[in-house]
C-alpha cells in the first residue's frame, strides 16, 4: 500500500466519524426535536449564505464605485490634456530661462536701460532668500527719475522678454507736480531666480586610527 493510499484513508476515517456522530444522534432524536433541529439548521444555513452574499455584492458594489471614480478621473484628464500639455511647455520654458548660473540680476536692468534710454538714478540688490527647496530668489530695488511712460514700459517689456527670467514684482509711480511735463518718477523691484545646487559629493568615512599608532 502506497503513502498516498494511507493519507486517503485516513483522510476518509476523519471525515466519516463526525458524519457517524451526527447520523447517531439524529437516530436518538424524537419527530419533535428532529423538526426544531431541521429548522435550526436551515436557519443557520440561510444565515451563513445571507451573509456571504451580502459581502460579495457590497465587495461588488465598492469595486464598481472605484472604477467609476477612475474612469472620471481618467475622462478628466483626456479632457484637460492639452492645457495640461501647455502649462508643462511653459514650465519647460521658464526653466530653461531660469538656466543653471547665477542671474546677473543687476547687469540686465543696466543694459536694457541703457537700450531704452533710461537713466538709472539708483539700485540696491537684497539679500538672497529661499523661494521653495529648488530655487533662490534674487531682488533689486530701482529708482528711476524724469521717466516718461512710453520709455518705462519699453524698459519693463524688455526686460520681462529677454533671455533670462526677470521680471517686476513691485511698480510705484509719482507724478511730478513742479512741472508741466509728462515725467514720472519710478520705484521698482525686480525679481530673478537661481536653481539650488545639489552637493552631491560624499564625505567619506573616516578610517579609524590603528592601536598604539603614534599621532
Amino acid at each position: 500500500m502506497s503513502a498516498l493510499d494511507n493519507i486517503r484513508q485516513a483522510v476518509t476515517r476523519v471525515v466519516r466519524w463526525p458524519a457517524g456522530y451526527a447520523s447517531a444522534q439524529w437516530e436518538r432524536m424524537g419527530p419533535r426535536e428532529r423538526r426544531w433541529s431541521g429548522v435550526g439548521i436551515v436557519a443557520l444555513l440561510v444565515t451563513i449564505i445571507g451573509s456571504g452574499a451580502y459581502f460579495f455584492f457590497g465587495e461588488i458594489s465598492d469595486l464598481e464605485n472605484g472604477n467609476g471614480q477612475i474612469r472620471k478621473a481618467l475622462a478628466a484628464i483626456d479632457k484637460n490634456r492639452d492645457e495640461y500639455l501647455e502649462a508643462k511647455a511653459r514650465n519647460a520654458v521658464q526653466e530653461a530661462r531660469i538656466g543653471d548660473a547665477p542671474p546677473q540680476l543687476t547687469g540686465d536692468l543696466e543694459a536694457a536701460a541703457r537700450a531704452e534710454n533710461v537713466q538709472i538714478a539708483e539700485s540696491n540688490e537684497r539679500p538672497t532668500s529661499p523661494a521653495g527647496r529648488r530655487y533662490l530668489e534674487h531682488d533689486v530695488d530701482l529708482r528711476i527719475r524724469e521717466v516718461d511712460l512710453a520709455s518705462l514700459t519699453k524698459f519693463m517689456r524688455r526686460v520681462e522678454t529677454g533671455p533670462r527670467l526677470v521680471f517686476f514684482t513691485r511698480l510705484s509711480l509719482k507724478h511730478r507736480y513742479s512741472t508741466d511735463s509728462d515725467k514720472l518718477d519710478a520705484e521698482l523691484t525686480a525679481t530673478a531666480f537661481e536653481k539650488v545646487k545639489e552637493d552631491k559629493t560624499k564625505k567619506k568615512p573616516e578610517k579609524p586610527e590603528k592601536p598604539g599608532a603614534t599621532p
